[in-house]
């Protein structure tokens, strides 16, 4: 089940229809996106949950799907991947960028595909359009930190020109970066976009 997306490098929306002929719409995430956002959460395998929050949740606190909906203003960006069948919305995926613990310049992304919709190539489209936007917004670096049994999302950061290391903390997790700018200093950092995004810790493709 392939999806063809136009390439995207701002925060536009953008559409596309997969194979079995349902539209994908990639766009900004929206102060009202929080059912969306809960019941695509719901909706995921315990291990799909475990790989993106790194907890054995079942379910988002409303603090959690409110930080989601709004985000950092001009220093975050996030994205949904919306399918729509019938007259129906269901969210398919889910990815950010957002302010890190450590170098201002830099920035966390955390990522999420519906397991209906792992291996169809949603988590490399929506990789692709944080890390243009994070360039393009002088962000230095982009960085994860992945489960060390996620596969699938280690070696879709390999593919897209992620390095893998170790995490400085925690021997469960590996951290995948990119460099965006370099030798960019951390002051350079520009507010951009539309702020979307959560300091959640996780990753999972």
């Amino acid at each position: 089940m392939g999806v063809a997306l136009d390439d995207w490098a701002d925060p536009a929306a953008s559409t596309g229809i997969a194979a079995d002929g349902r539209s994908v719409l990639v766009r900004p995430v929206r102060a009202d996106d929080g059912p969306l956002i809960d019941a695509f959460v719901k909706d995921l395998s315990p291990q799909s949950r475990q790989r993106r929050f790194h907890a054995p949740i079942k379910e988002l606190p409303p603090a959690w799907l409110d930080r989601l909906t709004h985000p950092h203003d001009g220093f975050e960006l996030g994205l949904l991947a919306v399918a729509t069948h019938a007259g129906r919305e269901t969210c398919i995926g889910e990815a950010r960028y957002a302010l890190g613990d450590e170098t201002p310049g830099d920035r966390e992304f955390a990522l999420a595909v519906a397991d209906a919709w792992q291996g169809a190539g949603i988590g490399a489209r929506l990789l692709r359009r944080l890390s243009r936007h994070a360039e393009c917004c002088g962000v230095a670096h982009l960085y994860g930190d992945v489960l060390r049994d996620n596969a699938p999302m280690i070696g879709l950061a390999r593919r897209l020109g992620y390095e893998v290391r170790r995490h400085p903390v925690e021997a469960r997790l590996l951290r995948v970066v990119k460099t965006l700018n370099h030798a960019l200093p951390a002051s350079a950092a520009l507010p951009c976009g539309r702020a979307v995004g959560s300091r959640i810790v996780a990753v999972g493709a």
